[in-house]
């Protein structure tokens, strides 16, 4: 596994892992807890959305070169915030911004 590969995974576990401290937090050692009472807690487990932000944030790691249009260098003019709704919630995005030097071609990268 490559290195960028373990920092995600590495990531995605200490996630998981404050997600499942918050559940046994909120629970608090009760076992006589009734069906409708597991699923609210469980309904509040924030994991996917947690993990979905880290893998956000994993793909917008990508650095463009040159630009699409006229193949000239692309230089980073800074990060631009945006608001993403998905199947599963918003996720806020901060997208790295390019701006070809040649053609002044403005640039997100995928993700």
């Amino acid at each position: 596994m490559s290195t960028s590969a373990n920092e995600l995974k590495n990531r995605l576990q200490e996630r998981a892992y404050e997600a499942i401290e918050k559940l046994l937090e909120q629970k608090a050692g009760r076992r006589d807890l009734s069906m409708s009472e597991m699923e609210d807690l469980v309904g509040e487990f924030e994991i996917r959305q947690s993990l979905l932000q880290e893998m956000v944030v994993d793909a917008q790691q990508m650095r463009p070169g040159l630009c699409e249009r006229c193949a000239g260098k692309l230089r980073y003019k800074g990060k631009k915030p945006k608001q993403v709704v998905t199947l599963r919630g918003e996720v806020r995005v901060e997208r790295d911004y390019y701006q070809c030097a040649t053609c002044g071609t403005g640039y997100f990268p995928p993700g």
